[in-house]
């Protein structure tokens, strides 16, 4: 193995990599360019994000020189002091016709950042903007997708910084399997309203980023069904946490104690925001006869956050057997459903999110039917 440089076409910048032979090898990522020129803007390339009507047309040219419309192709969103426009490629739907096979990455998007006002900008600002892009669009999406290569430009049209890096992105897909329903813009306009500011603090930006990691694994439809539920458990300790000590209404010493078992600091959490816990037959039809054979104190009947944590306990402790888990068809798949549900609203709720969702415990809806969360 050699350690060379890759030359970056007339730019002038030298990239390290590490090559196998003369014409193939890998790069780890770097960042090249100067990272305190000024910026006039910032345009990276997106992966696999799925196509839905922007609120602007784009006139594109065939390879013949043949103008070409783009029917609301463009999107334009202005969030915590920048503009956010990303344009469809023209051919998305052929390209993306294949999908259905293993492992496809494709360039589906071209984005631009500016500032609102016109100012320009450096890039350890613009850097938590491409963060906040990545995981937040993942997140609601429910997969990984990517905005690749982000290239910043000064006004006078020159590349003066640029990113090489890996970035997450899971394989191409037509469905989406998040809360978010994509040809809903206003929502994703709130979104990006709340993820922005969220993810300039520094002290927010790393607990919200985790907190979305867990939940973007936990939403997915793909590996073994447990194996979410225990990423999406761990999201939601993560978020009582937060929501119960950090916030100063319990001691650490309460939280852990056995006053306050599992079930009632998240029952308390969800609660907090407004969420319905009962567990109807026709929706969840395995876990409303789980909880009928629970055994719960007082004279309250078992809920959703009897099931969710009582099913994780019994899948994750030996010591608990777990026969009346896999002996009701349907329940751990139905105890997911839940759990990525629950985790996806303390998320939102966190960060001051008050749009349309798509209920992710709800299998049996129609494509596009949301609801506002329940606290706003």
């Amino acid at each position: 193995m050699d350690r060379t440089e890759l030359s970056l076409l007339d730019l002038g910048f030298e990239l390290p990599v590490s090559g196998t032979d003369a014409v193939s090898g890998w790069s780890k990522g770097t960042s090249y360019g100067d990272p305190d020129a000024a910026l006039d803007r910032v345009v990276a390339h997106w992966f696999n994000l799925p196509r839905w009507h922007g609120n602007a047309h784009l006139t594109a040219r065939a390879v013949d020189g043949t103008p070409r419309l783009v029917s609301a192709g463009r999107s334009v969103y202005e969030a915590d002091g920048w503009k956010i426009t990303l344009d469809v490629r023209p051919d998305h739907k052929a390209v993306f016709s294949d999908v259905r096979q293993a492992d496809v990455y494709v360039m589906t998007h071209v984005m631009e950042i500016r500032r609102l006002s016109g100012n320009t900008f450096t890039a350890a600002e613009v850097t938590p903007v491409l963060g906040a892009l990545h995981v937040g669009l993942s997140f609601a999406l429910g997969r990984w997708v990517a905005p690749a290569l982000p290239v910043g430009q000064n006004d006078q049209g020159q590349t003066v910084w640029g990113q090489w890096g890996p970035m997450l992105c899971d394989p191409a897909r037509r469905i989406s399997s998040g809360w978010w329903y994509p040809e809903d813009q206003a929502s994703l306009a709130d979104l990006l309203g709340c993820l922005l500011p969220a993810f300039g603090d520094p002290h927010r930006e790393r607990t919200l980023r985790l907190q979305m990691q867990y939940a973007i694994t936990a939403i997915t439809d793909r590996g073994f069904v447990e194996q979410r539920i225990m990423i999406g458990a761990a999201g939601l300790e993560h978020m009582m946490w937060q929501e119960l000590v950090l916030s100063g209404r319990l001691a650490e010493t309460e939280f852990k104690s056995g006053r306050w078992p599992a079930h009632r600091k998240l029952r308390a959490v969800l609660t907090d925001a407004g969420v319905e816990l009962e567990v109807y037959e026709d929706r969840l039809p395995a876990a409303a006869t789980f909880a009928a054979r629970q055994q719960v104190d007082g004279d309250r009947q078992a809920d959703s956050a009897d099931v969710v944590t009582r099913v994780r306990n019994r899948l994750v402790h030996p010591k608990e057997t777990q026969e009346p888990v896999y002996s009701v068809k349907g329940l751990v798949t139905e105890t997911w459903l839940l759990t990525r549900h629950y985790l996806t609203l303390l998320v939102l709720r966190s960060i001051g999110y008050r749009g349309a969702y798509q209920d992710l415990s709800r299998t049996n809806r129609w494509v596009g039917e949301t609801e506002r969360v329940p606290w706003a």
